[in-house]
């Protein structure tokens, strides 16, 4: 675990013990990418921590591109960006909540972030100036950004009473909203 201490980061030296054939995936795949073990190794617990530990807490499944594009060809705009509204609120919502404990306007960024890195739904960018600017980028298609727009933004109008500003292409969602402390919601903690 990494920890902050002053201006550098601790980190801790675990011992495990590891098949032999994974450690040998393991050094070959990171001679492969140019990175040492010890950065394959983070990167992968890194992706346990932040994604597929809560893989079947949330009912996750994988799919590939191409399928996934057929599926969404196959439903209309309207029934993709109502299911969008339905889903963004409630999804966020949970997500946070599992994985941080708390809804927080900065915890909604990471769980973002977290399903551009983990999911690969889209590609994201985050800009911050006098708001914040989230631009998505994928190749799924003009429906998936039909959904994705509906979704993001009924999850921050939804969670956050935040009305952001979006833009649409066929690959591409950018959505723009200003950064304000927004109070917790009330409930059980």
């Amino acid at each position: 675990m990494a920890t902050k201490k002053g201006n550098r980061t601790e980190h801790e030296n675990p011992t495990f013990r590891l098949d032999t054939s994974i450690i040998d995936a393991i050094r070959r795949d990171s001679a492969d990418e140019g990175l040492s073990a010890n950065s394959l190794a983070n990167r992968q617990l890194e992706r346990y921590t932040e994604w597929d530990r809560l893989e079947s807490k949330f009912g996750f499944m994988t799919l590939r591109d191409r399928m996934f594009r057929d599926m969404l060809a196959r439903v209309s705009p309207a029934d993709l960006a109502a299911l969008g509204r339905e889903q963004g609120p409630v999804e966020a919502t949970e997500y946070m909540l599992l994985r941080w404990k708390a809804i927080s306007l900065a915890n909604f960024v990471r769980f973002v972030k977290n399903y551009a890195k983990f999911a690969t739904q889209f590609e994201l960018q985050h800009h911050v100036a006098d708001g914040h600017e989230l631009v998505f980028v994928h190749s799924l298609g003009e429906n998936w950004s039909v959904y994705l727009e509906a979704f993001m933004l009924a999850a921050l109008e939804g969670v956050f009473g935040i009305h952001a500003e979006s833009e649409r292409t066929d690959e591409s969602v950018v959505l723009t909203f200003p950064d304000v402390n927004v109070p917790a919601p009330k409930g059980p903690e």
